[in-house]
């Protein structure tokens, strides 16, 4: 019988090439990343293809002469694979061989070692081994470690300092520089990465996220497959949506899962044509799939049971009919040895021993004993089978499951008895680690008893033995005290039968004691289920429920084990689906969004707009939709370069070409044919639109990059605002006939009629009243020249030689040069200098204040506060964030590069209060002030989202994902983010959510008007499986 053409669970190769399909621009991003960074980390959930992206994709887009590759499993400890592989690859004579399909071809250079040299340490052994083989063949070496959630989930505290210190000196020793690494890894165990951030601060920063496979690129596998192999689908796009449809699990497919699904359905198919040829024949047999067949195959859950179900009987029947007598779940006990406690793939590292005339195979490391107390040629034989059927591999060293998929299908399919075991392992891992930290004592009597069946089933250190084996011991030497003292008591009773009142006072201490020790062992009793409970049967509820069970738990629990409820806990409320129940509205996006300029809000928060391009491959234009703040659709626009919302609320602008550029012609290509020439005015409150040019031939509006949101874009920025009389604020740049691209200023009036132009070189920067104007433009080389204008472009000023300026809180001027700024006060001139180097002010006359920003270095930065009356100066080494002069305040940050915290400050501008001081043990990634609020939204370098009050307390603490968007209103009303693909909007209000804050969740959880509150009465506890 012919094999199936798919490859079912395996991992694609380079020779695959021509089968690979859909992941062109994941490899292009991936091909780009190595080039530039020495240190890249690919993630993704599990079934994205994420080895195969680079074993097939990346292999065969990189040259051999590129690059010699190393691909790096864990096996028993990752430091020592490393190690074996690059010295395998050094006594190899011939050329260097990968670890995946295929090979590189490098040159050889002769390397001796020195006969007698002294064998150095496992690090430098590795270190010299790079500068070896990079000698030998003469190109970059890349070390990719894949499946690297291994080491995070089965790698000691030693192994893992070990390879954070080989990998920190790899990076920063001028003798490797010419070794790179990539990281591929499950995104689950993303959290699991703290330890190396801190020692690797930029460990985490160039990673490229593998999304889930979209529909559109699952139907060309589906198609282009099919055409490879010979099969027919007679109602071609068609029936690849309905497989689609089968396989589509919470708006996402998962690639194995299309894999197992069309190599059981080609199987299917063939075995009813009754075609018997064999491998190796010239082609795949012509087969046809249609509506009806692909209907009766089934949904995807029942394919994946029948498939793992007929495999095990299929090779349960094999074993017993060789080896009489086998246990009836014999091949089901060993599937669950690959499985860790967690439901991930455990790799068994083993040697094969051949006496020439029978081989049995021995199992290296710690293993379950179910596997080591087997005939050798009885676990060789069932491993053979399991091979053979696709639900083992092995690469000649290790056997493991085929992929994770598996092992989520073997830990549902765990008896009772299975996950007690696995429970058992869980306690003894804890109890023995609060041994060592002298935390408590032996295992219980009790726990003895509980955990006795399951000791030779499970997987334990020879250390975790001895605990068990010395816990028999200590009880048996009580009991024997215990015993010792019984019987000296019955001594004493018999020669002091008189004294009555003393056997009674005895008599009273043991009941005592017995009732204590019964209320203790059902103590004891109940945490174990609930702990049991937590942890195996939490996760399969509906997580609403799930957080209302956790009250009657942690009144089962002891206060040593409430940290572990409470991060339980806190973990349920940091999902999105928890989250998002405290939101005005949520949205699913077409895709996700993490580009700013795709996404903005009014400044009343009313109306949000979202890009809605999809797929869309045109990187100029995207096509947008208007929301209001119930989530509805008030309108769409296509083919837009760029929107945001204007300075007037509840106006939108979006920026588009009059006419699309003809594609015959040439100047397609020219650098101003992206740049918009007219914009769309659209009221979202009033639901009308007006459209706006520039009113001559040659003019554009600036770029998107150049109109990027920040804290002070609505008074300074290339965007078009409103005058406080309804005048319109164009900054634009024109075409001249050098064809370089002047920027100006045009203004029109309310009815959009031409008032003026004005000249401009820089961002236009308007008063907070919106009444004035300024604007920065050279007169020679070296001279700037500042305009100040009113809104009807009438100039009021002219001064000479500023290399920056603004108006203060009150409308006054304020400019400066590197060592001089100035503050035009009335009539009058006040000028402040400093030895520094001035590059911005702000001001405020009513509080006779100036703050000033200066540059140290390129990394330095300093910020100076000024008296106007008395020229006193408060200086501090620190970033400016924000004046909030109406507060009397200055917000500073600080990063500073030694040991110290992350640090915000807010202070008084007089100085004559201590001031209020920020840290989060995270570090801060960003800081972002609201004016209108006066309130920080934060975000941690473990994306923890946190909005500050003006006392800078934590008021509010959302969970998000890398590279989210999120931001407030101008009002601050509003709070939003996007994390991957769904959109929330929540009310600026909820003082009491903080899903970082165990303490308020609970309050919440005991609130009876809050959205996670729900009455769970005995009867629904019952049916939710709660054992006490």
């Amino acid at each position: 019988m012919i094999n199936s053409p798919f490859k079912f669970l395996d991992p694609y190769g380079r020779d695959d090439y021509n089968i690979f399909f859909g992941r062109d621009e994941e490899i292009r991003q991936l091909y780009q990343h190595i080039h530039k960074n020495r240190l890249v980390l690919v993630y993704g959930t599990s079934g994205t293809g994420k080895t195969s992206i680079v074993q097939c994709g990346l292999m065969n887009r990189m040259e051999d002469t590129d690059w010699t590759p190393f691909f790096i499993r864990r096996s028993e400890n990752i430091n020592d694979s490393l190690k074996n592989i690059l010295q395998k690859a050094l006594a190899n004579r011939e050329p260097a061989e990968t670890m995946v399909s295929g090979k590189t071809n490098v040159a050889q250079t002769l390397i001796v070692k020195r006969p007698g040299a002294q064998q150095a340490e496992n690090g430098e052994q590795v270190y010299e081994s790079l500068k070896n083989i990079n000698l030998r063949y003469l190109r970059p070496v890349y070390l990719i470690f894949d499946q690297f959630e291994e080491l995070l989930i089965m790698g000691s505290q030693e192994e893992k300092q070990a390879f954070i210190a080989g990998i920190d000196h790899i990076l920063s020793s001028p003798d490797l520089q010419f070794c790179s690494m990539l990281f591929i890894m499950r995104e689950e165990f993303f959290a699991g990465l703290s330890e190396f951030e801190r020692e690797i601060p930029d460990f985490c920063d160039r990673r490229l996220r593998i999304e889930p496979m979209n529909a559109r690129n699952v139907e060309e596998v589906i198609m282009r497959s099919c055409e490879k192999f010979s099969i027919t689908l007679k109602e071609g796009a068609a029936n690849a949506q309905q497989i689609i449809s089968v396989l589509t699990e919470k708006n996402s497919i998962s690639l194995p899962y299309l894999q197992i699904y069309l190599d059981q359905l080609w199987r299917s198919v063939y075995m009813s044509t009754g075609d018997r040829r064999t491998n190796g024949e010239e082609a795949y047999p012509p087969l046809t799939f249609d509506s009806q067949i692909i209907q009766r195959f089934g949904k995807m859950t029942e394919v994946l049971n029948r498939f793992i179900r007929e495999r095990l009987d299929v090779i349960q029947d094999v074993l017993e009919k060789e080896f009489p007598g086998i246990p009836g779940d014999f091949v089901s006990n060993v599937l669950d040895a690959f499985v860790t406690p967690e439901g991930t793939k455990r790799p068994l590292a083993y040697y094969r021993i051949t006496d020439g005339k029978t081989s049995s195979i021995w199992f290296t490391g710690q293993v379950a004993p179910y596997l080591q107390k087997r005939p050798g040629n009885l676990m060789l034989r069932c491993l053979q089978e399991l091979e053979k059927n696709k639900i083992l591999r092995t690469d000649g060293q290790t056997y493991e499951l085929a992929h994770d998929v598996l092992a989520g299908l073997i830990d549902s399919r765990r008896t009772e008895e299975q996950r007690r075991a696995n429970y058992t392992n869980e306690q003894l891992q804890s109890r023995f680690t609060g041994f060592q930290n002298k935390t408590s004592d032996y295992l219980t009597p009790k726990e003895i008893e509980a955990y006795r069946p399951y000791i030779g089933q499970l997987n334990l250190s020879p250390d975790i033995q001895k605990f068990f084996a010395d816990s028999i011991s200590a009880r048996d030497r009580e009991q024997r005290v215990m015993k010792e003292k019984e019987e000296r008591l019955e001594k004493l009773k018999f020669r002091q039968r008189n004294w009555k009142w003393i056997w009674a006072l005895i008599g009273l201490m043991l009941a005592y004691t017995a009732i204590f020790y019964f209320t203790y062992v059902k103590g004891e009793m109940a945490r174990n289920k609930a702990l049991a409970y937590m942890s195996y049967q939490l996760g399969h509820i509906h997580p609403v429920e799930a957080l209302n069970l956790f009250a009657p738990l942690r009144k089962k629990v002891y206060e040593e084990d409430t940290l572990q409820i409470n991060s339980k806990l806190m973990e349920y409320m940091q999902r999105q689906d928890i989250q998002s129940l405290f939101a005005l509205y949520t949205d699913t996006l077409s895709s996700s969004i993490q580009q700013a300029n795709r996404f903005d809000i009014s400044a009343s928060g009313r109306f949000m707009v979202v890009d809605n391009s999809g797929d869309a491959t045109n990187p100029n234009v995207q096509d947008y939709l208007v929301l209001n703040e119930n989530g509805e659709v008030l309108r769409s626009f296509r083919e837009i370069a760029y929107m945001y919302f204007t300075n007037k609320d509840n106006v939108l602008l979006l920026c588009r070409k009059s006419k699309p550029a003809d594609p015959r012609s040439i100047w397609q290509y020219s650098r101003e044919s992206a740049l918009p020439d007219e914009f769309i005015l659209y009221d979202c409150a009033a639901q009308t639109e007006e459209i706006v040019t520039l009113g001559g031939p040659n003019r554009y509006l600036h770029p998107a990059e150049n109109i990027a949101d920040g804290p002070f874009s609505q008074f300074d920025s290339y965007r078009v605002r409103f005058t406080a009389s309804g005048n319109l604020v164009i900054p634009y740049v024109q075409l001249a006939p050098s064809d370089q691209l002047i920027q100006k200023v045009q203004i029109l009036d309310p009815q959009k009629q031409f008032i003026c132009n004005v000249p401009s070189d820089a961002t236009i920067t308007s008063s907070r009243d919106m009444k004035q104007l300024l604007t920065l433009y050279p007169v020679s080389d070296d001279v700037y020249q500042l305009d100040v204008y009113d809104e009807n472009g009438k100039r009021l000023h002219r001064i000479t030689n500023a290399l920056f300026g603004d108006f203060t809180e009150d409308g006054a001027v304020v400019w400066g040069t590197f060592d001089k700024i100035n503050v035009l006060q009335n009539n009058d001139t006040l000028s402040f200098t400093t030895d520094q180097y001035y590059t911005y002010g702000y001001g405020n006359l009513a509080r006779n204040k100036l703050v000033a920003k200066m540059e140290l270095s390129a990394y330095a930065q300093m910020v100076e506060v000024i008296d106007l009356k008395t020229n006193a100066r408060l200086l501090f080494r620190e970033q400016l964030i924000a004046p909030v002069f109406d507060k009397n305040a200055i917000i500073t940050y600080k990063a500073p590069y030694d040991e110290q915290k992350d640090t915000i400050f807010r202070r008084d501008l007089d100085g004559n209060a201590a001031p209020l001081i920020f840290t989060h043990p995270d570090g801060i990634e960003t800081i972002r002030h609201n004016r209108a609020a006066d309130e920080l939204v934060v975000l941690t370098k473990k994306n923890k989202l946190l909005v500050l009050n003006s006392r800078l307390q934590v008021k509010t603490g959302l969970q998000v994902t890398a590279n989210d968007l999120y931001g407030m209103s101008a009002n601050g009303s509003v709070l939003y983010y996007v994390r991957d693909q769904f959109l929330c909007a929540f009310p600026n209000n909820l003082d009491y959510l903080n899903v970082f804050n165990a303490e308020r969740v609970w309050k919440l959880l005991e609130q009876e008007r809050s959205p996670i509150k729900r009455e769970l009465s005995r009867q629904r506890q019952k049916e939710l499986g709660v054992p006490f």
